[in-house]
């Protein structure tokens, strides 16, 4: 998830993405940066940082800044230590919910597990498990895969997404393109039901977890939940399929 918010690099200039990289890699500095400092630093002019600024939602800088340093200050408070892993983070219909995406599973042609980071390695691993029980499934953290067009004239397709966030742009991009095929049902696993890949989602199976952060953006969020939805998963397949 971006420290800054939902962004749609689609509509930013390749100035803005220059500097948009240089403030996603200097989070800590922001709140002792001024506007010229950061176009000095960006090799851009000042009005280019305020258009970002105004592009990402806000009115002037130092509302920016002032969102950006309580930002860092409440990362900083958070706990480092992560949280046990307990059954009581899921619903108290996660086994209905999960029997009722394996009879899909079973039900689907193709299968397509779909994240990026630590969540696409996750979908290597759950596609990896249900292809050993029979099931025809892949998955995929390259968002530049045309996957819209190797699913055009298939059928019955099933595509499961996971992220922590909700709000991966990568992944929004990606299932708002498959929203319009009437032969792809999408599922998400996230922790977040009001997110947007959840809204884009027919169903969500979600859970609770707190996000840890090192330096604002590397993910350390635990994704232990994750794997046991899809370990629980592709063992209720295989029993269903037997």
């Amino acid at each position: 998830m971006s420290f800054f918010g939902k962004v749609d690099f689609q509509k930013l200039t390749y100035t803005e993405r220059t500097i948009y990289t240089y403030l996603k890699d200097n989070v800590e500095k922001i709140p002792y940066l001024h506007v010229r400092d950061i176009a000095l630093q960006a090799h851009v002019g000042s009005s280019s940082v305020m258009r970002l600024i105004h592009k990402i939602g806000y009115e002037s800088y130092t509302d920016f800044k002032a969102d950006v340093t309580r930002k860092v200050k409440l990362e900083k408070e958070k706990p480092t230590s992560p949280t046990s892993f307990s059954l009581d983070i899921f619903p108290a219909d996660v086994n209905q919910q999960l029997e009722e995406l394996a009879r899909l599973i079973l039900e689907s042609d193709n299968v397509i597990f779909t994240g990026v980071g630590s969540s696409g390695l996750i979908c290597d691993y759950a596609a990896r498990r249900l292809a050993g029980v029979g099931i025809n499934t892949f998955s995929f953290s390259d968002v530049t895969y045309p996957i819209s067009s190797k699913l055009r004239n298939t059928t019955n397709n099933l595509v499961i997404a996971l992220s922590i966030s909700g709000e991966t742009n990568e992944i929004v991009e990606v299932l708002s393109s498959l929203r319009t095929n009437k032969d792809v049902q999408i599922m998400s696993i996230t922790p977040k039901r009001h997110s947007t890949i959840a809204e884009l989602s027919d169903s969500v199976i979600s859970y609770r977890i707190i996000e840890r952060r090192v330096a604002i953006h590397f993910d350390l969020t635990s994704q232990l939940p994750t794997v046991y939805l899809t370990e629980q998963l592709a063992d209720l397949v295989y029993e269903m399929s037997h």
